[in-house]
């Protein structure tokens, strides 16, 4: 089964501070708002939302078509090159000699609350990635639409629910670039909507949608929770998912597409959506352990030792 992940590819600057960024924003003065942090360190890392959800799966044996645009510079030839040494194809990721190579400026308080200033560049431009061309029947495909080129995230929803491809519509930072209409329009006919608290609240007061309603659009409503876990809700309930112990906390950041690919690699393999998302809680504890979004590294036998433990569940595709 081929994965199709589309997003962006970026360098990111994670910065950490060591304090709450809640004890220094003074509510009834937010329209006001003039405040500096001062942060411990700053780490320039290979990130953005395709980049590591493709280096995650990767660790866990599969190779995604990756869908996006870098710039012709330095960072975006290096970037190339870096997931050319993975094994990664990177035939549908154009160089753009108008913008560069797109970056965030990540900083995370000691509750792992983010603050995220991000550039798109080359992100913006839209790929000639056409889905009717990949090999097979559609249903040997899983595709995942993460936050990244406007275009392209309003594009490839209707592309996939025109030939039948399965996918996940996980909208992030991007929901507030879309107006309600358009982000309805890209959930319809979704596997699964994914997106952390704070943005599934943003979606619903964009589309004036309740939990409910969600479901006249998608099967199913992924919610990570930070360091509480994730929920998985359907039309048959709701499931908290447990967050997966970790031996140390490093960055949050990057550990949602963490999330992301064990989702996905599960569901190439037929587990079911309870399932999927359990490992993806497993593997986004990886990813909570390091400095970087693609600093960690992982087994299969580590993956499966870390899973039982939690969930007392083996996954065979692992084993």
């Amino acid at each position: 089964m081929t994965v199709i992940c589309s997003g962006s590819l970026a360098f990111d600057r994670l910065a950490d501070y060591p304090g709450l960024f809640s004890d220094n924003i003074i509510a009834d003065k937010i329209n006001l708002l003039n405040v500096c942090f001062m942060v411990d360190s700053v780490h320039r890392v290979h990130g953005g939302t395709a980049g590591n959800i493709a280096y995650n799966l990767s660790l866990l044996g599969v190779k995604p078509l990756i869908i996006t645009a870098v710039g012709d510079d330095p960072d975006g030839r290096d970037y190339l090159e870096r997931l050319r040494d993975r094994d990664l194809a990177t035939d549908h990721i154009p160089l753009v000699t108008t913008a560069a190579t797109a970056g965030a400026y990540i900083a995370s308080d000691r509750s792992g609350n983010q603050l995220l200033f991000f550039n798109p560049g080359a992100m913006q431009t839209e790929t000639d990635f056409e889905p009717a061309n990949l090999p097979g029947p559609a249903s040997d495909h899983l595709a995942i639409v993460s936050p990244g080129g406007f275009k392209d995230m309003l594009r490839l929803p209707a592309k996939y629910r025109e030939l039948g491809i399965k996918f996940i519509f996980d909208p992030g930072q991007q929901i507030p670039a879309f107006s309600g209409e358009q982000l309805l329009g890209m959930l319809d006919g979704s596997v699964m909507l994914m997106t952390n608290e704070y943005e599934l609240e943003m979606f619903k007061q964009k589309t004036n949608l309740s939990d409910d309603a969600l479901f006249h659009y998608t099967s199913a409503v992924l919610t990570t929770l930070s360091s509480r876990g994730s929920r998985l809700s359907t039309p048959r309930g709701t499931q908290h998912i447990m967050p997966v112990p970790v031996a140390s906390v490093g960055n949050p950041t990057g550990a949602g597409d963490a999330y992301r690919a064990g989702v996905l690699a599960a569901m190439i393999h037929g587990e079911d959506i309870l399932s999927s998302c359990r490992l993806g809680s497993t593997i986004a504890s990886f990813c909570v352990e390091a400095e970087g979004t693609q600093d960690h590294r992982f087994t299969p036998a580590e993956v499966l030792a870390r899973h039982f433990r939690t969930f007392k569940q083996s996954l065979n595709f692992l084993g």
